[in-house]
C-alpha cells in the first residue's frame, strides 16, 4: 500500500453491530440460525468498487448498512458541481476532493464498525492487482467512456482466484442496466469490441453506447442522444434514476453473498452478453440471454 493511501480499521463492537443489522435478519431465513449465518456471509466479504460516482459510492454506502463490513474503494476523480444532482458525498463541502477519499469518510462515519481501503489514483495497472486481491465480488462502476481502466480491471478480475463475479449497472434516461461478468462469460473485451488504447473517436464511440445500451430509450430523440454520447463523449444522468441502480445493485448483490439467489423460484441474472433491464418510465423488467445484437 502506498504512503499516501488512507484506510480506515477498526476491532468490531458485536453488540452494536448486531443491533444496528437485526432488522435484516427477518428475511434471511426461517431459523435464528439460518439468519445469523447469512448475516456472517455480509459481514465477512470484501467488497471492491471501483468508481465512487453516481451508483458506485452511494452502494457502498447501502451495503455497509446492509452489514459489509470491507470494503475497497477506488476513484481518481474529484467531485465536481455537476456531480450534485445525483453522486453520494457531492456537496459544496466535498467540490475538488477525491471522490474516493470522501466516499470512504462519509462511509465510516456512518457505523464507525468498517473496514475500507482507499485507492485514490484509481484503477491503473499498477495497483490493480492489489485491489482485486482479497475481493469476493467487485463492482465495476468506472466512468462510461475510460475503456482503458476498465480492461485493466476485468483483466485482472480474471486472473483473480478470489473473485466470484463482476457487476456493471450503467443508468440510461429511466432505464438501468445489469451486466453481470463470471471466469466463464465473455470477456469485456470481446464484449465491447475495441481494441486496448483505441482512441475514443466517432466510430469507437458508437461502438460503445451501442454495447452499453442494447435497448435505447426513445425519449429524447436520437439527435439529442448523439449530442451528448457522440459530439460530447459526455453520459446525461437523470437524477432519480441513480438511485433504482444502486437499490437493486445491492439487493442482487446480497442475494449472491447470502445465498438468496439460489433458492426455489429466484430469477438468476444472465452473463455477459445476456443483460437485465429495468425501466420506469414504460414499466417494464426483462433479461435478455446471449448475444442479443445477432438476433
Amino acid at each position: 500500500m502506498t504512503s499516501d493511501r488512507r484506510r480506515y480499521s477498526t476491532k468490531m463492537d458485536d453488540d452494536f453491530y448486531w443491533e444496528r443489522v437485526k432488522r435484516n435478519l427477518g428475511w434471511l431465513g426461517d431459523t435464528e440460525e439460518e439468519q445469523r449465518g447469512r448475516q456472517e456471509k455480509l459481514k465477512d466479504a470484501v467488497i471492491g468498487v471501483a468508481g465512487c460516482g453516481g451508483i458506485g459510492g452511494a452502494t457502498a454506502d447501502r451495503l455497509v448498512r446492509m452489514g459489509v463490513r470491507n470494503l475497497k474503494l477506488a476513484d481518481p476523480d474529484k467531485f465536481d458541481v455537476s456531480n450534485i444532482n445525483r453522486q453520494f458525498g457531492a456537496g459544496v463541502g466535498t467540490i475538488g476532493r477525491n471522490k474516493a477519499e470522501a466516499v470512504a469518510e462519509l462511509v465510516f462515519e456512518t457505523t464507525h464498525d468498517v473496514n475500507i481501503d482507499v485507492y485514490p489514483e484509481g484503477i491503473t495497472p499498477e495497483s490493480v492487482d492489489e485491489f482485486v486481491a482479497g475481493c469476493d465480488y467487485i463492482l465495476d462502476k468506472i466512468e462510461l467512456y475510460e475503456l482503458d481502466a476498465r480492461y485493466t480491471l476485468h483483466q485482472a478480475f480474471r486472473r483473480s482466484e478470489r473473485c466470484r463475479f463482476m457487476m456493471l449497472t450503467p443508468v440510461f434516461g429511466q432505464r438501468t442496466f445489469f451486466f453481470k461478468w463470471t471466469k466463464d462469460s465473455m470477456t469485456a473485451e470481446e464484449y465491447f469490441g475495441i481494441p486496448y488504447g483505441a482512441p475514443m473517436n466517432e466510430a469507437n464511440a458508437r461502438r460503445l453506447i451501442s454495447r452499453f445500451i442494447p435497448e435505447m430509450p426513445d425519449f429524447p430523440g436520437e439527435e439529442m442522444l448523439e449530442r451528448w454520447f457522440i459530439d460530447e463523449l459526455t453520459c446525461p444522468i437523470f437524477a432519480g434514476t441513480p438511485p433504482l441502480a444502486q437499490g437493486m445493485l445491492a439487493s442482487r448483490l446480497g442475494q449472491a453473498i447470502t445465498g438468496l439467489d439460489r433458492l426455489p423460484g429466484s430469477q438468476e441474472l444472465p452473463v455477459t452478453p445476456g443483460y437485465a433491464m429495468l425501466d420506469t418510465q414504460k414499466w417494464i423488467a426483462k433479461t435478455v440471454e446471449g448475444k442479443w445484437w445477432e438476433r
